[in-house]
C-alpha cells in the first residue's frame, strides 16, 4: 500500500538580493531647482558689481564745490564793494576804471541789463526811470585824433542817447587832466532850459595802453542836488585798475 505524499511546507518566495531604494524623483527636482536659483542670484550680484565698476564716477552726484548742478560756472555778479567812507565802490574791470559812490539811492545794474555800448551802468532812483546815471565803458582811440576832440565828440553822442526828455543840452570841454598817470580829457554838460531841474553832467575819457581808452559819464537830469554832488564825488575818486 502506497503512503500518501507528504505535502511540502510552503516557505514562500525566495528572498532576492537586498536593493537600496534610489532618491525619489520629487527630491531630485527640488534639489535641481534650488541649484538653478542660487546660480541665478550669484550671476545677478556679479553683474551689478561689474556695472558699478565700469561706470566709475560717471553717475556720481555733483559735489558741493560745483558752482551749479551741471558743473558750469555761474555768471559773475557786478563788483560793488563798500568804500572807506561808508559808500560803495564800483569796480569795472572791463573798462579798467573804478569810482566811489558817496551817497545813497544808487543801484548798479546787472551785466545782462547794461546796454552794449557800456560796460557798467549805475542808476539813481528807479531803474525804469532814473533821475541820474553814471556809466563806464571802453573805447578804441584813433592814433591821429587829439584826445580833446575825441572827448567832446564822445560826450555829445552819449548825451544824445541818454537824455530823452527833449531838452537842449550843451557840451563844452573842461580841459586836460590825468588819472593815475594816464592822460585824460574832460567835458561838462548842461542845458539852457528854464525848468527847476537843470541837467548836469560830466564826462572823462582816459588814454590807457596803446590805442585803448576808457570813459566815464555822469548825467543828472532829474536827481536834484544830491545826485549832482554824488557825480562830482565819483569823478574826484576815479582811478584805474
Amino acid at each position: 500500500m502506497r503512503e500518501p505524499d507528504t505535502p511540502v511546507p510552503d516557505r514562500g518566495e525566495e528572498p532576492g538580493p537586498h536593493r537600496v531604494d534610489e532618491e525619489p524623483d520629487n527630491a531630485r527636482r527640488i534639489t535641481f531647482t534650488i541649484a538653478v536659483l542660487v546660480t541665478l542670484v550669484f550671476l545677478l550680484i556679479t553683474a551689478a558689481g561689474l556695472g558699478r565698476l565700469l561706470l566709475g564716477d560717471d553717475d556720481a552726484e555733483p559735489s558741493a564745490a560745483d558752482p551749479s548742478p551741471t558743473g558750469e560756472e555761474a555768471p559773475e555778479e557786478p563788483e560793488t564793494t563798500e568804500g572807506p567812507g561808508g559808500g560803495d565802490t564800483v569796480s569795472d574791470p572791463r573798462s579798467g576804471l573804478a569810482y566811489a559812490l558817496a551817497g545813497e539811492g544808487w543801484t548798479r545794474l546787472g551785466d545782462d541789463q547794461v546796454p552794449p555800448e557800456y560796460t557798467s551802468y549805475t542808476v539813481y532812483g528807479s531803474p525804469e526811470d532814473p533821475g541820474a546815471v553814471i556809466v563806464t565803458g571802453g573805447e578804441e582811440l584813433g592814433p591821429l585824433e587829439p584826445l580833446a576832440a575825441t572827448a567832446v565828440s564822445m560826450a555829445t553822442r552819449m548825451v544824445g542817447h541818454l537824455a530823452t526828455d527833449g531838452g537842449d543840452l550843451w557840451v563844452e570841454p573842461s580841459g586836460a587832466t590825468e588819472v593815475n598817470g594816464h592822460p585824460a580829457f574832460g567835458a561838462t554838460m548842461g542845458d539852457d532850459s528854464e525848468s527847476d531841474e537843470e541837467a548836469y553832467g560830466r564826462f572823462l575819457v582816459v588814454e590807457l595802453e596803446g590805442d585803448q581808452g576808457a570813459f566815464v559819464l555822469g548825467l543828472n537830469t532829474d536827481g536834484g542836488a544830491e545826485a549832482t554832488a554824488d557825480i562830482d564825488a565819483a569823478f574826484d575818486s576815479l582811478t584805474t585798475l
